[in-house]
């Protein structure tokens, strides 16, 4: 049976409203050009290739529906969480729930970048292996998107790259190399459950590795960074 229904199709139409006018990050004196559509996409295509289930893929489509939904449609986090309730079950909202960092009331600021970051990586290690599967597919889609951009660039412009982000370069790299390590350190359960999920978070390792040489730096000056360390 093929494994995508009706249901996934509604969730990227959903996804497509909810989402309707954002872009990309870009950096300044930059134009927006890019439909954040495409990242949405991204994680569901990686997380299908690492074997995710329809509810998966949906929250794939939906992960940053509660995080960026308040501002992109006005509605709070909680209704929009009610209406992903009602509409694709329960498995899927805990499986957004988990990727998301930030759940705002419509026009409500975000919890500071470093205070959401360390609690996200806190939680993570207890993430169940479909909200891992999300969550790293989200991750190394958008890494494998910075790579790209880095490595398009001359080296004395790279680190320049990274004034699009609020916690510039060196704070980038030691939350995709926490991210990597942590993924890495999950318990056998979980690989025992999802083999797949290991070469996931391998792949994960190896583009933080090659965003990091390109940056000229290497894993363990990264993970040295004050904003992050704890």
């Amino acid at each position: 049976m093929f494994p995508l229904s009706d249901r996934f199709t509604d969730a990227l139409n959903l996804a497509v409203h909810w989402h309707r006018g954002q872009f990309r990050k870009v950096g300044p004196g930059e134009t927006e050009r890019v439909p954040y559509l495409s990242h949405l996409l991204g994680v569901a295509s990686v997380a299908l290739e690492f074997g995710a289930t329809e509810d998966e893929a949906i929250a794939a489509l939906l992960h940053d529906a509660l995080e960026d939904g308040p501002d992109n449609t006005g509605r709070d986090a909680d209704d929009l969480r009610r209406e992903i309730l009602e509409r694709f079950g329960p498995a899927v909202t805990a499986i957004v729930e988990d990727a998301t960092d930030a759940a705002p009331k419509a026009g409500e600021e975000k919890a500071p970048w470093p205070e959401r970051k360390r609690a996200y990586l806190a939680k993570l290690p207890s993430k169940p292996a479909s909200s891992l599967l999300v969550s790293a597919s989200d991750k190394l889609h958008n890494s494998r998107n910075i790579l790209v951009d880095v490595l398009a660039r001359p080296q004395s412009e790279r680190e320049a790259y990274f004034d699009r982000f609020k916690q510039g370069q060196a704070g980038i790299l030691q939350y995709y190399r926490r991210l990597a390590d942590t993924y890495l350190a999950a318990g056998e359960e979980v690989f025992s459950l999802r083999p797949e999920l290991r070469e996931l978070f391998r792949e994960l390792d190896r583009t933080v590795q090659a965003l990091e040489a390109a940056c000229g730096t290497e894993a363990s000056a990264v993970r040295q960074h004050g904003l992050l360390r704890v």
